[in-house]
């Protein structure tokens, strides 16, 4: 995998700050304050602290003249005011106002020698807050590394870090370039910290974050991590290709358990995320060496019918080869199995009648058998759990699968935290009202 860049572009363009800097600026200048505005495409960023300063005459007459040009995009005319203003200024105010709009004019511009300038001059001034000198060094830091000085960027985002920021990009952006120095730990740390913010805040963690996450987890060796955070990763955002990427970083964390891989096989099914001829010909050839001729046909017929297997794949024909006929035999002795297994003192019969109804996807009936088996021992008990929570699933009973899904805390854990988010996605089937009685 590509380590992605470290910064973040909320709208698409490199050499611009996220938004248009301070609009209010000049008419509570007027006044005699200003409203120090940070860029407002700053997650979580306080915009609103008031500043109080006098204004040199000249100065504000100026600023009102550039701010005037800014508005009909001439900013050759609003940099001529700034520089009149510049030789005018004599207070502190004035040097931040000033600034503030030259930074508005470099990143209208998208000129960065100006807007490091201008982020330079705010630093230095006695009248920014903490909070905003954290937002400009990250923006600094941005266009630092896009000068292929990642040094310069790494210094800056420590000091917005120093000053308590809490943009989470400040932490996904320092995370990157820490696990570029091979600090795999470090990296998962601070991106973890900007997943703190925003899930304080309420907010959605992006796709992007979150294949960062994994990233670094990976380059860590970190299974369990990277588990969780695709769990999390489909849980807030289940697309196809999310769950077919998640879904595959899962099986390579059950090299030796084909139970599991199973059931993680039939979870990418149920997601939609079967993509191509190879999903297809890998999940039977998995339901094949588990002795599952019925899951096989289920699975070749199905990809038929969505046109990705067109019957001339040798390998798919060998193994669906006489699997119909084994699953009319299966269907057909089930029924005296399952009622028989019923009846018996141990699970073991339960469980392999839930398992052939399981793999010809009729859930409904799998699932009573599950229950059966658990609770009459003799079993894989966590395994059977497993397969209760996806026979529920499969079968709509969201909130039955979760229930059981919660059960199961061994090996296979991260299959079933999997399978919980998918069935947490299910919604309940509204009940039926009763059907009206004729009077009388």
């Amino acid at each position: 995998m590509v380590s992605p860049s470290p910064f973040l572009y909320a709208h698409g363009k490199r050499g611009k700050i996220e938004v248009g800097v301070v609009k209010k600026l000049i008419g509570l200048a007027v006044a005699g304050t200003i409203l120090a505005v940070m860029p407002s495409g700053a997650p979580l960023l306080a915009q609103n602290a008031a500043v109080d300063y006098d204004l040199t005459r000249d100065v504000r007459r100026a600023a009102q003249q550039a701010q005037t040009a800014i508005g009909q995009s001439n900013f050759p005319a609003a940099s001529g005011y700034l520089s009149q203003a510049s030789a005018a200024a004599r207070t502190e105010g004035d040097r931040y106002l000033i600034a503030t709009l030259q930074l508005d004019v470099a990143n209208r511009t998208f000129n960065t020698a100006a807007q490091v300038a201008a982020i330079n001059t705010l630093l230095a001034s006695p009248l920014l807050s903490a909070e905003q000198g954290a937002e400009l060094y990250y923006h600094r830091a941005r266009i630092s590394f896009h000068a292929q000085n990642a040094e310069a960027a790494r210094t800056d985002l420590q000091a917005a870090i120093d000053r308590g920021t809490t943009n989470p990009r400040v932490f996904v952006a320092m995370a990157s370039l820490t696990n570029e120095r091979g600090d795999h730990a470090g990296a998962i740390t601070l991106v973890e910290r900007a997943f703190a913010i925003h899930r304080t805040a309420g907010m959605r963690i992006p796709v992007d974050w979150y294949r960062r996450a994994i990233h670094f987890a990976q380059e860590a060796n970190d299974t369990a991590r990277v588990v969780s955070f695709g769990q999390a990763l489909v849980a807030e955002h289940p697309t196809q290709r999310n769950w077919r990427d998640v879904i595959v970083q899962h099986r390579s964390a059950y090299p030796a358990d084909p139970e599991a891989a199973l059931d993680l096989w039939r979870l990418q099914d149920a997601a939609g995320a079967l993509t191509g001829e190879f999903d297809y010909r890998d999940y039977a050839q998995v339901a094949h060496g588990r002795e599952l001729p019925a899951e096989i046909e289920r699975i070749v017929q199905a990809g038929r019918a969505a046109s990705i297997l067109d019957g001339r794949n040798a390998e798919i024909a060998a193994l669906d080869r006489g699997t119909t006929r084994a699953a009319q035999s299966l269907r057909s002795a089930l029924p005296r199995r399952a009622e028989a297994a019923m009846s018996a003192a141990a699970g073991e019969s339960a469980m392999a009648a839930a398992d052939g109804y399981m793999s010809l996807g009729e859930y409904a009936a799998a699932a009573p058998l599950y229950r059966a088996a658990i609770e009459k021992g003799s079993v894989d008990t966590e395994l059977a759990a497993l397969r209760l929570g996806i026979a529920l699933a499969r079968s709509g009973d969201g909130a039955g699968a979760v229930a059981a899904l919660d059960q199961v805390v061994g090996p296979r854990a991260g299959v079933a935290r999997l399978w919980r988010a998918y069935a947490g996605r299910i919604q309940p089937v509204p009940a039926q009202a009763p059907a009206a009685t004729p009077n009388g």
